[in-house]
């Protein structure tokens, strides 16, 4: 390769390292008052409670030490083994027996709940299909409510195929609030009445082929200072289902009630009619509260009287496993290694080390990006070490393609013949090695438990990393670079048999 070309790839290369660095590591504020934030991919990546310590976007918000509060949602159909034995205590045995007929324990004899028969399982205990369609619609209902609260470390997970488990973080002021909202199911209605009871539904002249939508077209949140507001947004056909309700409210008040599914949320009093397309309520919310109810009523609106209605548990509260400083005791471990790692290739091979590094980083840049972007990803102590022993196996591997070249060149050939023979030496076995350690925690992934689960993910996809990085990246970056340099030998910090002998 000649100089000018590996100069010119070079700089491009050297730009990309440093733009990737940029975006995952490099967070700042700006604009008035520091107004904006701009967060990195690390920022932003989702990390395990049991770290302690405040991270993420809302970390200068609070001093969140870890932990935080988690629930069950079981949907109708779908109740606890602890429910199932509470619920036959004090029967008879003809009434147990009867109960039990009804009822599969799942997923298998050991099990920790039972599906009842016709609404969750058929006859023979397998889950209905149609169970199964309005399980995955509802899960990413729940999912989509979640996310928009925006909140590090929140999380959402399928368990068993018929449950849900939320997790929201002790950061926030009303995760107890979120957990139990976001259980409710169904089409948001807003009805109106003198009271509760004998209210009626706003939307009367709602056709059978239409939906909340064409009346309400969006709900937000809104805040000003600590305060914070829902606002909805009706669609012309709205605002005046919403006036024709209100008509008579300066005579006799008239109260709305916001309703998902079958649960009431909120109520407004209204004394005169309401005539305009959006629609503010305050009440005592904050900001975060606001954030909850919007988020809870925007995906309602496409909701349906046919989804399925959930019953969440007590909310538990989980302490910081790992203590209040495991975040900064991990960079700190990553920082020596680092430190270490770049000591060992510089002494050893002088200049030949930006090769390893350069090779390093993309690797880094990748499993960041990865842990952003992958939904059940995130940062935690058993993840941590899956990855840093796919760098141990990144930086064994590259040592072992540069002592092979070494041996080549000690024998005279030529640095260009001596890569080139030295990575057709050990590229197979490179190669397999990578290869049995992704199966491995593959298969891990696939049949263990939800904890080791994404440590053995996040093992498997930084191994094929590792070995498109050692066996492709690192040699189009040994050949760039040393397309730069006059004397490869040095450069390497290789030396021939007759360089040692003088």
């Amino acid at each position: 390769m000649g100089k000018k070309k590996s100069v010119v790839l070079l700089v491009i290369y050297t730009l990309l390292i440093a733009v990737l660095c940029f975006i995952c590591t490099v967070s700042f504020s700006y604009g008035t008052d520091n107004l904006y934030t701009f967060s990195s991919v690390m920022r932003m990546m989702e990390k395990d409670a049991d770290l302690g310590l405040a991270y993420g976007a809302n970390a200068d918000a609070g001093a969140y030490l870890g932990g935080g509060y988690s629930a069950v949602y079981y949907p109708e159909g779908v109740i606890s083994a602890r429910e199932y034995a509470d619920n036959l205590d004090g029967m008879t045995d003809e009434e147990q027996a009867d109960y039990a007929a009804n009822y599969v324990r799942y997923p298998d004899e050991n099990g920790s709940v039972y599906l009842e028969k016709g609404v969750a399982c058929n006859e023979d205990g397998t889950v209905m299909s149609s169970f199964e369609e309005a399980f995955s619609s509802a899960l990413e209902t729940v999912t989509q409510r979640f996310a928009r609260l925006r909140v590090d470390g929140a999380r959402v997970e399928a368990v068993d195929g018929c449950m849900i488990r939320v997790f929201l973080p002790a950061m926030m002021d009303g995760e107890y609030i979120a957990i139990n909202l976001f259980s409710y199911t169904g089409e948001l209605d807003i009805r109106s009445g003198s009271d509760e009871a004998s209210a009626t539904t706003i939307f009367t002249d709602m056709k059978t082929d239409e939906t909340v939508a064409d009346f309400v077209q969006a709900v937000n949140a809104r805040s000003s200072g600590d305060t914070g507001y829902v606002e909805f947004v009706f669609t012309d056909r709205g605002r005046d289902a919403l006036a024709t309700a209100t008509s008579g409210a300066a005579e006799t008040a008239v109260t709305l009630y916001f309703y998902v599914g079958d649960s009431l949320v909120l109520n407004l009093s209204v004394s005169e009619a309401y005539e305009q397309n959006t629609l503010y309520i305050s009440g005592s919310y904050t900001p975060e509260t606001a954030n909850t109810v919007a988020a809870l009523f925007s995906t309602s609106i496409a909701g349906t009287q046919d989804d399925l209605t959930f019953t969440p548990s007590d909310a538990y509260f989980h302490t910081a496993l790992y203590g209040e400083s495991t975040v900064v005791m991990l960079y700190i471990a990553f920082g020596v290694f680092f430190v270490a790692m770049m000591a060992f290739f510089f002494i050893r091979y002088h200049r030949l080390g930006f090769v390893h590094l350069y090779t390093y980083l993309l690797f880094l840049f990748a499993m960041i990006l990865c842990g952003w972007s992958i939904p059940f990803l995130y940062l935690s102590v058993e993840t941590f070490l899956a990855f840093m022993l796919a760098s141990v196996l990144l930086c064994v591997s590259d040592a072992v393609t540069f002592e092979c070249a070494r041996k080549e060149y000690a024998l005279g050939k030529t640095m260009t013949s001596s890569v080139k023979t030295g990575y057709k030496k050990c590229f197979w076995k490179l190669f397999d090695l990578h290869i049995v350690v992704a199966v491995i925690a593959f298969l891990v992934y696939a049949i263990s438990l939800t904890a080791l689960q994404t440590a053995a993910f996040v093992l498997g996809l930084a191994t094929l990393f590792s070995g498109v990085g050692t066996l492709l990246v690192n040699r189009f970056g040994w050949a760039v670079m040393m397309g730069t340099s006059k004397r490869p030998g040095a450069f390497c910090n290789f030396r021939a048999e007759e360089d040692e002998n003088e």
